[in-house]
């Protein structure tokens, strides 16, 4: 951060291991005033909405707050394993020149055309959004955030195009198998059902989101003094990969780059076709890199070198991962969850349709601060949503794009679900929130009359 920044802002962000903390201190002092309470579950996890009691209030204790920081690595384990890994198969790669190569050529070919690569790449990563494909995205941030520092961008520019087109994606839910799919089946709902109005939102939001990255893109290109990451930052910010310059993209490199897609589209039709997880992408990705290293002659023992730069320079991101993960630990562990949705639940009683899909709404995004597993947060609140939608006359169609909207925007912005994803980026929370907070709240009130639509003209199928 330069020195101009500093005397303007006042003020710095706490490191996210700080704020991780606090929010930990936070749940754990809601776990002694929130009463414990709980539903009952199936085999399955699904909630019997009737089934709700009061237990015996377990608070968090002093050796339990920091037994969660070891048990949400535990929990974490295979995300964790993921970005190492494929982090390190990208290093071997990126060692080739292969990445350095072919982005030099993209840069020529596009005559520097920034504002081209802008809308690429966020149309490409909005699409892999819709899909549900996220986790595995994580190891691919700091090559789009050199590329658009490469370009005289600052990094907001690429932070951005990861989060906001991810989000737009996700959110829209046309075949996200995390949200809709397992909302749908809960309720009985075809799945992918209603997919025609959920094209639409996508449409919307995605036209918002670009908009406003766009004009910012323009702005800081226009005048320097426009970003938020300091006037100066082309000369103080540094790429996280470097590019070597002056490379050939030789046939050599284009088998490696045409291989490297082949990756991942392979790896993103397993997802969607054969259920894959983490440990069939990340084992996609070592074929590749030994390709690489066969064609380009690279020595055994440097190459294992280059491994083990790549999952040290994640390694930071990574510890975030286990202590986010802390925080949904102390929530289970305290026996508040179903609490604090039960008394939702009781509100809703006796509104209106549009107040009560306000207060759904508006209760899945701010639970969202505290529980950021769409599907986790599912399992627990659809078969509740489904009696009151029966019983107010809203159809269960309705009632899912309330929840998926609800849930999906926030997963990149609230601190809890954004600040693995930011670290990845080396992007802190305060100048992401100074730079998002419109676009956020001109998507979410979108969302919310996409909702209010929805209901009027008996979005279905029932």
């Amino acid at each position: 951060m330069g020195n101009t920044l500093n005397k303007k802002r006042g003020f710095s962000m706490p490191h996210v291991y700080i704020v991780i903390l606090i929010l930990m201190l936070i749940i754990t002092a809601l776990t002694y005033i929130v009463p414990a309470g709980s539903y009952v579950r199936d085999a399955s996890g699904t909630v019997d909405p009737n089934s709700f009691s009061f237990v015996e209030q377990t608070p968090v204790g002093f050796l339990q707050f920091f037994t969660a920081l070891h048990q949400g690595f535990v929990e974490s384990a295979s995300i964790i394993g993921a970005v190492l890994l494929i982090s390190g198969c990208i290093q071997i790669i990126n060692k080739t020149g292969a990445f350095s190569a072919g982005i030099q050529s993209l840069i020529r070919i596009s005559g520097r055309g920034g504002l081209v690569m802008v809308i690429i790449f966020f149309t490409l990563f909005t699409a892999l959004g819709v899909i549900g494909y996220l986790d595995a995205l994580y190891p691919f941030y700091p090559i789009i955030i050199s590329l658009f520092i490469t370009l005289g961008y600052d990094k907001m520019v690429g932070t951005a195009i990861i989060l906001l087109s991810t989000a737009v994606g996700f959110t829209c839910g046309m075949v996200n198998p995390y949200t809709t799919g397992v909302a749908q089946t809960l309720v009985g709902l075809p799945m992918y059902s209603g997919i025609a109005f959920r094209a639409v939102g996508l449409a919307v939001f995605f036209v918002i989101a670009l908009f406003f990255l766009l004009r910012y893109c323009i702005k800081i290109k226009k005048d320097p003094k426009n970003s938020i990451m300091g006037e100066n930052y082309l000369q103080e910010q540094t790429a996280p990969m470097e590019f070597e310059a002056g490379l050939k993209f030789t046939k050599g490199r284009i088998v490696i780059i045409l291989a490297f897609l082949a990756t991942i589209v392979f790896s993103v039709v397993g997802s969607l076709l054969w259920m894959w997880g983490l440990p069939e992408i990340t084992a996609c990705y070592f074929p590749v890199t030994i390709l690489g290293i066969i064609l380009s002659r690279i020595d055994l023992t440097e190459a294992c070198t280059e491994f083990g730069k790549g999952m040290a320079g994640v390694i930071a991101p990574t510890m975030v991962i286990g202590f986010s993960r802390a925080v949904s630990v102390l929530l289970t562990e305290g026996n508040i969850t179903d609490t604090i949705i039960h008394g939702v639940s009781g509100l809703l009683e006796g509104k209106s349709p549009v107040i009560t899909l306000l207060i759904i709404y508006a209760f899945v995004t701010l639970f969202n601060f505290f529980v950021s597993s769409g599907s986790g947060k599912a399992v627990v609140m659809m078969p509740i949503l489904q009696p009151l939608g029966q019983v107010l006359g809203i159809n269960q169609q309705v009632m899912v794009l309330a929840y998926q909207y609800g849930d999906g925007f926030t997963n990149t912005f609230w601190p809890t679900a954004s600040l693995l994803q930011l670290s990845l980026c080396g992007m802190d929370y305060g100048h992401w929130f100074k730079f998002a907070w419109k676009i956020y709240a001109c998507l979410i009130t979108a969302g919310f009359i996409l909702v209010v639509v929805a209901n009027q003209i008996g979005y279905g199928p029932f």
